[in-house]
This record gives structure tokens, C-alpha cells and sequence, in this order.
């Protein structure tokens, strides 16, 4: 073969290399200018819609599935629960749920003294510190505290709260409570949906309306399905509450969102712990 053909040769080869070369560099940039005018376009529609964002947390958070077993009080927690004299408390579903009565009923001062009252709860009911407060129901008169993991709260599972009820005049007269066990990793970490698509989530469900505000977003779990025998699984899960008020939750690996009807599980954990109480004190002076 002469030396001009294996030339050619190498210059067409080098030529179609260069071509793909490049045909490789402009899809990868086309896809980052996708990427980057879609993001641009949302914001185009919620700066038309005058919706303000507030401070969102850093993109790039890791987490993984969690799964944790529902926890059994145990004989040290009841001797606890012996040294408060002013309540009476019922163990249910093998001591997996406590209830609790109040004999004399607790002063709270949640409009003037907010932090004291929650103090005040906590001193009263076993493991205390494991809670934190959510939101004060008042039209089904419920103070609902949820369990916090990993600096994480566990959003609306019932096997991860403290509920307490009150009556007209706002004092303490009822709790049930119950727990989880310590989080154990059910997958590798992975890098969470970042929090402005969360919020595209919430806004294409129609949570977001014309002026509203995102106060405030933070990484929690909420439960993803559970297992036999009580093994619970939760999937990192993105809260955003908007004006103060109204908190949505989008699975932070999927991106899906969370349907989640707060007043009913309220109303029916009240039921619940109001009930169980009646019928056992009820027994007991039969």
C-alpha cells in the first residue's frame, strides 16, 4: 500500500473520530442546557406567580431506606412510668402502645408560654427527649408530637409518636405513645432528589398557589411500606410547609408525592386512645 493511501487513511480515521468526538460533547451539552433551562423555566413560573422559595436546603444531601421494629416497653419502663403518680396508664398490642390518663389534669400555656408547656408534657411520659413537636390540632384538641431518628423526624407513623389530648379549657388529660427501635440502613446512600425539584413536585399537585410561600423544607422519613412480624420501612422524605401552615411530603429518591390526610389520622388516633381508656377504667369499676 503506498504511503498517500495509509495517509489518507489516517486522516479520514482521526476525522470521524473528531466527529464523534464532538457529536458527544454537544449531546452531553445539550442535556446540561435542558436541564438548566428547565429549571430556569420553573422558576420563570413561580416568580409569575409571585411564589417566594425562602432559603432551600443544599442540593447534594445523601440518605438511604431506613427500617426499624416497632419497640416493646419494657419492665425498666414501667417502673419509670410507677413513679408518675398522677396518671394511670394501660399497655396494649403485647406493650408495643401505651395509653395513659391523667388523674389531675396538666396546666399548659401554649399561646404565652409555649416551650414551658412542651417541657411540661415531657416530664410527664417516659423517653420524652425521643420526641419533638409537630402541630397543635384545635379542632380535635391534639397535641402531636413524632419520633426523631438521625436527627430526622419520622413523619405520621403511628408506631413513632406521642399524642396527647386535651380538654376545652387546653389542660392535658390524655396520652398514648408509642416507638420505634434504632434505624437500621436498608440500602447504600444515594443522593436525594434536589429541593427545588421537590418543590416543582408539590407546585404540579397543585399544593402551591399564587403568593405562597416556602418557609421551610427539611429531610425527614415517612413510611414506605411494612413488614411482617412489625419491621416498618420509611424512604427519606422531603417536608416543605408553605405560609407557616400546610406541610406536603415528596419521597426523596423517587420523587414522588405524598398524599397524607392529616386530620383523619389525628382524629383517628384520638378515637383510639379515648376509647381503649374508657373501656379499660370502665372494666375496672365493674
Amino acid at each position: 500500500m503506498q504511503w498517500g493511501q495509509i495517509k489518507s487513511i489516517f486522516i479520514i480515521s482521526f476525522l470521524i473520530l473528531n466527529f464523534f468526538l464532538l457529536q458527544q460533547f454537544l449531546e452531553k451539552m445539550n442535556e446540561s442546557d435542558l436541564d438548566t433551562l428547565a429549571q430556569s423555566t420553573f422558576q420563570d413560573r413561580l416568580d409569575a406567580l409571585d411564589i417566594e422559595l425562602g432559603e432551600l436546603p443544599e442540593s447534594g444531601q445523601t440518605a438511604t431506606y431506613v427500617a426499624a421494629e416497632r419497640y416493646q416497653w419494657s419492665e425498666e419502663d414501667f417502673e419509670q412510668l410507677d413513679g408518675f403518680e398522677n396518671q394511670e396508664t394501660l399497655p396494649l398490642s403485647n406493650n408495643e402502645i401505651l395509653l395513659s390518663e391523667f388523674n389531675e389534669p396538666i396546666d399548659l400555656d401554649l399561646e404565652n408560654n409555649f416551650d414551658q408547656s412542651v417541657s411540661d408534657i415531657k416530664s410527664n411520659i417516659i423517653q420524652g427527649d425521643n420526641y419533638q413537636f409537630w402541630r397543635h390540632y384545635e379542632e380535635e384538641n391534639v397535641l402531636l408530637f413524632f419520633q426523631q431518628q438521625n436527627d430526622r423526624l419520622v413523619y405520621f407513623n403511628e408506631y413513632g409518636l406521642l399524642a396527647v389530648v386535651l380538654n376545652d379549657e387546653g389542660q392535658a388529660i390524655q396520652y398514648g405513645q408509642t416507638l420505634l427501635g434504632e434505624l437500621e440502613n436498608q440500602s447504600e446512600e444515594q443522593t436525594v432528589i434536589d429541593p427545588m425539584s421537590a418543590v416543582e413536585v408539590i407546585y404540579n399537585n397543585n399544593a402551591l398557589s399564587a403568593e405562597d410561600e416556602v418557609t421551610e423544607m427539611k429531610l425527614g422519613y415517612h413510611t414506605l411500606f411494612p413488614l411482617e412480624e412489625g419491621m416498618q420501612v420509611f424512604a427519606p422524605t422531603w417536608k416543605l410547609t408553605i405560609n407557616d401552615e400546610h406541610s406536603y411530603f415528596v419521597n426523596a429518591m423517587e420523587g414522588q408525592f405524598i398524599s397524607n390526610d392529616e386530620g383523619k389520622f389525628v382524629t383517628s388516633i384520638k378515637a383510639v386512645i379515648q376509647q381503649q381508656l374508657e373501656e379499660a377504667f370502665r372494666s375496672e369499676t365493674e
